[in-house]
């Protein structure tokens, strides 16, 4: 650290700390002033909290500046007194979750016990930030038509946010997950009342609260402040409900049946209507346990849902299976003794091989007629969920102390495992997931002028993951071998078929993970004059303990490149091109830390100008193992090392210890204006880098020690014993390692807008934001031997197979023109409106493969050559919501304003652009072993590009022009380049019709129907990517068609 600013940072760490608390706590300032305009000092405010009536004072300073900090979203009273002016009270100051809220006072003469009453109202326009998002309140929250009641994919309605790349690992599980101003999906931080809700694993959130027990959340998607920071994406803070003198909660039950619901466009109109059952319930309830003292709120929710899940693929025909390859869309087989084509395409009987023909028999027959896609079924998913919080504050003296603890346990079965694995039933998962948060929290006011608020916090993630055929051998019965010998290992191993789809468990299965973070932060908080000034410091420690049993059953592969150039073929043979397997165990015990350090001031320049400027610091300590039982390869000796050993850190690699990140914005109000705003900033923020990127090294020798095997001329591998401990040639052993300069990966962001206040119910905004990601994680095969025709082909380091290092040697690159239009209409209309232009650019757009990018190189030598549109990249984005509240019979009374009063339309539209992906080989042609890297899941090779591969008018069952595509000659890289396609778009509108019976004065009863994907327009998912395979270009798979939703809530 430098050391001239080493004692800046310790003289505001001996007082202050981060700012997690500023991230869900807002602020009230602002200016008094006489007639004149004149400044007046000494004017006593007092606040006071409408929920708890906690109170607090302050007085304007010299300048007439006055400050109230750390307060958490709500509403208040504001009261200001000043000798020889009238007294003023403002009912209802709306303050927004982590909002600084402009009130400025012009007092009036005369008498101080006359009072001004004003009723204020939530203004659309903040005065003072700089920094880029927006705020989701809370009737959004409650009203819109949120499918699966996941109020985080309110997120998707700020501009600069687009969904996750197709298949990217944020949205296994179910999960969602998002993009912010072109950052990776890994680079959000997620906040829950002052305290990390994150899994470090993937950096995704631990878990959801009901929407019941949401207040309101803000996303900042760029120039977030000094005080927030861990990552350079999305800074989602999320502010709880509290409790208050008033007892206020609800009950309800939501609903679905596949009998109200469309076909999904995939499912067999001959069959019967895939099953759907759903049952969302839940409670909250939250008021006083000693009234003005002690307060509470509690929630509770269970989910329990079964649901059909629709995927197409393609099985082998019952011609195929006998060896007649005549009317088959797959290659048709050679005989490699004679390299001539079969005789009537036709494979002879003594060929085929009787392990191979009871592997075959376990594809299910084909049950549509189309070419690449000529199977469809729709097994069922069980997804079974509890989860509850329950929070307490106290107020003591001039401070509140609070807690809270959340709790989701999951129970779910997958009835299919990720996309690159077995697209048949009968191999999926059982899935066991429990989340935790804890909170505790001291808010504490010093004077008039000082706040400050610790938080203590902790997070669990337990997981655990098991293959469907978990304790039964499929192996035995059709006569493989069991390579696993543990009942928990036992199912299928996993075997990959080209054209055809994968058969077998999940590889990565079985597993056991517990994720533990722990924190402590502190924020201090002081108003001087013009200045808000906040400092601290934020100390995280991390346990992850796991274990993987990858490989555990082996895994088989057949491609078209290999014995007779249809892979079909070889199965039936029991020929495969190549087999892996592994014996260890891989128990991982991650540990790392991070130390945060920031100071920040909002400086108020002028009355119309705020300038914020801002320096954080974060160091994030190299993740090592607690026992030192990993192992990398070592670029200096050129041999695997032990962890902590040989000059190697424990983590291997030094601590990146230079990183300063400054901050700085403004907003300005031109003339004095309150109806217009413009805002500019600059920002620098750091990553902190998902777990899982690290894990890889577990899987080297000698702790985890990987079989991989190639037939030779003299032993070639065969079905029936796939694993030979002698006779096939073991490969050397591959290996993964880090750059031993890695260092912390970072994005740039600036941004410049314009907002526009018209009758105070209408803001719209115009601007512009960029960001350039630096250094961001990924990897590379340093190993990789150059392409060549010729057998063997030598790599640079001979006695090791791939040598994948993780690196911090990509960037990116994202500019956007972002437009909105917010309004809250007197007549019960809001709304939310979203327009985004953007362009993002990277050469890896995540650490980890998707569903049509492996993200990593085809030439590990030339990473340029990956450099195109992000995986995510979604040029034009267009989402507009509103809840209106129908006028009809406000004036009515009786039985007819019952009936005609209280109704209320919602709604979401949401308009995009196709998201890209990359055209991949089923297997390598260029004999660098790029196709057959694990990470790529053998989709790194990719074709040449003679065309253009866009239709004007495509359709599901030839989205891609295979014309335009051509096989490389062997030996050499296809020219084409990676993410060249752009998928189907997405155009959906969500719909909800509320009605609300008012029982009586504090009892009312809202009837729900709620109509997703209304109008049952197809969405597709994108096609098949594999040059060369049966059905290449077409598309499988599609979103859900309309599905219906009732709800009954019962509010108090």
């Amino acid at each position: 650290m430098n050391t001239r600013i080493l004692p800046l940072f310790c003289l505001f760490a001996a007082f202050g700390g981060d700012a997690l608390a500023q991230a869900v706590e807002g602020s009230i300032r602002g200016l008094v002033s006489d007639p004149s305009g004149q400044v007046v000092r000494n004017a006593a405010l007092t606040l006071t909290d409408s929920a708890t009536g906690a109170e607090r004072t302050t007085e304007s300073g010299a300048n007439g500046a006055y400050g109230f900090a750390g307060l958490p979203a709500g509403r208040y009273r504001l009261e200001i007194s000043a000798a020889g002016f009238q007294s003023e009270l403002r009912e209802d100051v709306t303050v927004r979750v982590a909002a600084n809220v402009r009130e400025d006072f012009r007092l009036v003469i005369g008498e101080e016990r006359q009072q001004v009453t004003v009723t204020a109202q939530a203004p659309l326009l903040e005065q003072e930030s700089a920094a880029v998002g927006a705020v989701i309140p809370n009737n959004y929250v409650v009203n819109l038509p949120l499918d699966g009641r996941n109020w985080m994919e309110l997120a998707l309605l700020v501009a600069g946010t687009t969904p996750a790349a197709a298949g990217s690992p944020g949205t296994e599980r179910g999960r969602f997950a998002f993009q912010s101003a072109g950052a990776r999906e890994s680079a959000n931080s997620f906040v829950y009342d002052g305290v990390y809700a994150i899994d470090p694993t993937l950096n995704s959130f631990t878990f959801t609260p009901p929407v019941d027990a949401i207040e309101e959340f803000r996303l900042q998607t760029a120039n977030a402040d000094a005080g927030l920071g861990r990552n350079s994406g999305g800074q989602v803070a999320v502010a709880l409900k509290r409790g208050g003198n008033q007892f206020h909660g609800s009950v309800y039950e939501f609903l679905r049946n596949d009998a109200l619901d469309a076909r999904n466009f995939f499912d067999r109109p001959d069959a019967a209507q895939p099953a759907l059952r759903r049952n969302q319930f839940g409670f909250s309830l939250g008021g006083p346990v000693v009234r003005r003292s002690t307060f509470f709120f509690g929630d509770f929710e269970g989910l329990r849902e079964r649901r059909a899940v629709t995927r197409t693929t393609n099985t082998p025909t019952a011609a195929e299976r006998q060896g007649d390859f005549s009317q088959s869309a797959l290659p048709q087989p050679i005989d490699f003794s004679t390299f001539q084509l079969f005789p009537n395409a036709q494979v002879p009987a003594a060929y085929l091989h009787p392990v191979g023909q009871g592997v075959a028999a376990l594809y299910p027959l084909p049950n549509r007629a189309a070419v690449g896609q000529n199977f469809v079924s729709a097994p069922t998913l069980r997804d079974d969920t509890n989860k509850f919080d329950i929070r307490l504050d106290q107020r003591l003296g001039a401070g509140t102390l609070s807690g809270r603890y959340s709790f989701a346990d999951r129970d779910r079965f997958e009835p299919f495992a990720a996309q690159q694995f077995s697209n048949v039933p009968g191999y999926g998962n059982d899935v066991a997931e429990r989340g935790q948060n804890l909170m505790l929290g001291e808010t504490h006011s010093f004077g008039s002028r000082w706040v400050n608020d610790v938080r203590f916090g902790f997070n669990r993630v337990d997981s655990r993951i098991s293959q469907q055929n978990a304790g039964v051998s499929i192996n035995q019965t059709v006569g493989l071998p069991d390579y696993a010998a543990r009942p928990r290992d036992l199912g299928l191993s996993f075997i990959q078929v080209t054209g055809l789809s994968s058969l077998g468990d999940e590889f990565n299965n079985p597993g056991d993970s517990v994720m533990d973070s722990w924190q402590i932060s502190d924020t201090l908080s002081h108003t001087r004059g013009r200045h808000s000034l906040e400092a601290g410091f934020e100390q995280r420690w991390i346990a992850g303990n796991a274990f993987r049993d990858v490989l555990s059953r082996g895994q088989l592969s057949f491609t078209d490149f290999a014995y007779t150039q249809s892979a079909f073929a070889d199965l039936l043979m029991g020929l495969p091109t190549y087999t892996l397997a592994a014996r260890s165990d891989s128990a991982q015990n991650q540990r790392t830390s991070a130390t945060n350090l920031f100071v920040d001031d909002a400086w108020r320049l002028r009355p119309n100008l705020t300038l914020h400027l801002g320096l954080r610091y974060e160091l994030n300590q190299p993740v090592y193992d607690a026992y030192d039982a990993a192992a990398i390869y070592d670029q200096t000796s050129m041999q695997i090392v032990q962890l902590g050993s040989n000059g190697v850190p424990r983590g291997g690699y030094r601590a990146d210890r230079n990183n300063f990140a400054p901050r700085v914005g403004l907003a300005w109000s031109p003339g004095g204006s309150r109806t217009r705003v413009v805002r500019a900033g600059y920002g620098l923020h750091y990553n902190f880098s998902p777990l899982a990127a690290g894990q890889g090294i577990y899987f080297n020798p000698p702790f985890f020690n990987t079989e991989l095997f190639y037939p030779s001329a003299t032993a070639p591998i065969v079905i029936h014993d796939p694993w030979p401990s002698g006779g096939a040639a073991a490969l050397p052993p591959s290996a993964l390692t880090y750059d031993p300069n890695l260092v912390s990966g970072y994005a740039q962001n600036w941004s410049f807008s314009v907002q526009q206040e018209i009758s105070g119910e209408l803001v719209l905004t115009a601007g512009y934001v960029g960001t350039r990601g630096v250094h961001l994680l990924g990897s590379r095969d340093i190993n990789q031997p150059a392409p060549s025709a010729a057998q063997p082909n030598l790599r640079p380091l001979p006695f090791f197979s791939d040598i994948n290092q993780i690196e911090s040697s990509f960037d990116s690159v994202y500019h956007s023109l972002q437009l909105s239009a917010q309004c809250r209409f007197q007549e019960g209309l809001t709304g939310l409106f979203s327009y985004t232009w953007s362009r993002s650019i990277d050469n890896a757009s995540n650490f980890f493969p998707s569903a049509g990018d492996a993200n990593f190189p085809q030439n590990s030598y030339d990473t340029t050559a990956e450099r195109g549109r992000s995986s995510f990249d979604t040029p034009h984005r267009f989402v507009g919501s509103f809840a209106y509240e129908l006028p009809g019979g406000r004036k009515l009374r009786g039985a007819a304003k019952q009936i005609l009063a209280g109704w209320r339309v919602n709604g979401v539209v949401t308009l995009q652009s196709g998201q890209p992906y990359t055209i991949a080989l089923p297997g390598e042609l260029d004999n660098s072993n790029t196709g057959q890297s694990i990470q790529g899941f053998g989709a790194g090779d990719r074709p040449n590009l003679v065309g253009d591969p866009s239709f004007a008018n495509p359709d599901p069952a030839q989205w891609i022009n295979p014309a335009a595509f051509a096989m490389p000659a062997y030996g050499t890289f296809g020219n084409a380049g990676r993410n060249i396609v752009q998928g189907p778009p997405l155009h959906e509108v969500n719909f909800s019709l509320n009605k609300n019976a008012k029982l009586s004065d504090a009892l009312t009863l809202q009837l729900r129907t709620e109509l997703f994907n209304m109008f049952n327009t197809p969405n597709f998912r994108n096609p098949n990517i594999f040059f060369g395979t049966p059905g290449f270009g077409r598309i499988l798979s599609a979103r859900n068609g309309r599905e219906i939703q009732f709800g009954v809530k019962l509010l108090f």
